[in-house]
């Protein structure tokens, strides 16, 4: 018998279109009095949220990872990016966070769990070894309960001592490379929110990570930007609290928040604080596009897009919907993960890939720096150059 819920139809993505706040602060609004859940640290037995990605394969093969930021809206384009991720069947799978409208128990339910209600439901895939997801604002606006309590269950490395995810941060762990997940949702659903980083996951960092005594290159995951090329808001505070761990390092830096894919030149504050990083928002997973151009860079603290999608001159990759918003195309990224090398390729959603590079440690011995190479041409995309 089929299940009634299965003839549902899923919501449009002009029902998530910013420009039509209504259902924003309808949903927003009845989650007002929302208890906070407490921020955790890790207990002191099992993973302690530190997972070796070498056990997941067999010695000398690459590890695979698939990511999608600001997935969460239950459309069928979501749907669609969630297929795609799976389809060349990585290890794992991660969501940078964001699920519409404020992370409540039938959102998650409808729009990551596959389960029916007022709409047919969609699922969030995972790799053939485990999945994880990210904290964002969104989830805090219902106080987080519903994305620590009843997704974050599901989620984790099966074959793990602790099997699922226990908390909103997390390092994964290969042998030359080493990806750190941080939480900057939960301090981000006020206007005064800074996404400050609570001192239990600085604790974690400094203490069950040690990056300062074992160095190693780094991708930090995120839900919010550090900045934004596109006028659009910054973030300094992780920045800030993450400095002291990567002195004289150059990190990667995969973020959300900002609905779009943007490729970053190498950043170096100017702000006192020093981190370097080759910045990458791929916020692109689910939510209708946004398709304000890239600001220009101011003199005091240079925020250089390289790349992005620019419908100005590929308008082939935008289209309108049926009230008229005009989207572009949502995507997602996959990172592989061989010996010394990581590679990022970026997908449109039908799994079309637009754009590809690597990144290798510096130095006969590392040094701190990082090697990029484009190993593809993105011709769909726009580069920009500064003089």
């Amino acid at each position: 018998m089929m299940n009634p819920a299965a003839a549902l139809a899923r919501p449009g993505l002009q029902d998530f279109d910013n420009s039509n706040i209504f259902p924003w602060i309808k949903n927003w609004l009845g989650t007002l009095g929302s208890d906070r859940h407490a921020f955790e640290a890790y207990p002191d037995t099992g993973d302690r949220g530190r997972y070796d990605l070498s056990s997941l394969v067999a010695p000398g093969d690459p590890i695979r990872i698939a990511l999608a930021g600001d997935w969460g809206t239950g459309t069928d384009v979501a749907q669609q990016v969630a297929d795609s991720m799976v389809a060349d069947n990585p290890e794992l799978t991660i969501h940078l966070g964001d699920i519409y409208y404020v992370g409540t128990d039938t959102e998650i339910q409808e729009n990551c769990l596959g389960i029916g209600g007022q709409y047919q439901g969609v699922s969030w895939k995972h790799g053939s070894k485990g999945s994880f997801a990210l904290n964002g604002n969104h989830e805090m606006y219902s106080g987080g309960t519903p994305y620590f309590d009843l997704f974050l269950p599901t989620l984790g490395i099966p074959s793990s001592r602790d099997q699922q995810q226990l908390r909103s941060y997390f390092c994964l762990e290969a042998p030359a490379w080493r990806i750190l997940a941080i939480d900057t949702g939960y301090n981000s659903d006020t206007l005064a929110g800074d996404c400050a980083l609570e001192n239990p996951l600085l604790d974690w960092i400094g203490n069950v990570v040690d990056p300062i005594h074992h160095p190693k290159p780094t991708v930090v995951l995120s839900h919010h930007q550090w900045f934004s090329g596109f006028g659009d808001g910054d973030y300094p505070k992780p920045a800030q609290q993450l400095s002291p761990f990567f002195k004289n390092q150059q990190i990667i830096w995969l973020w959300g928040h900002e609905h779009r894919l943007a490729i970053f030149y190498l950043y170096q504050s100017r702000r006192g604080h020093g981190l370097s990083c080759f910045a990458r928002c791929i916020g692109h997973g689910g939510m209708p596009l946004e398709t304000a151009s890239a600001a220009y860079p101011n003199e005091d603290d240079p925020q250089r897009v390289e790349y992005w999608d620019n419908p100005g001159l590929h308008p082939d990759r935008f289209r309108k919907l049926a009230d008229g918003t005009q989207v572009g195309t949502n995507g997602f990224a996959e990172m592989t993960i061989q010996g010394s090398k990581l590679s990022i390729e970026y997908f449109d959603a039908d799994r079309t890939s637009i754009f590809k590079e690597s990144f290798v440690p510096g130095g006969a011995k590392w040094d701190g720096t990082l090697v990029r190479t484009v190993e593809s041409d993105p011709k769909i995309l726009t580069k920009m150059i500064y003089e």
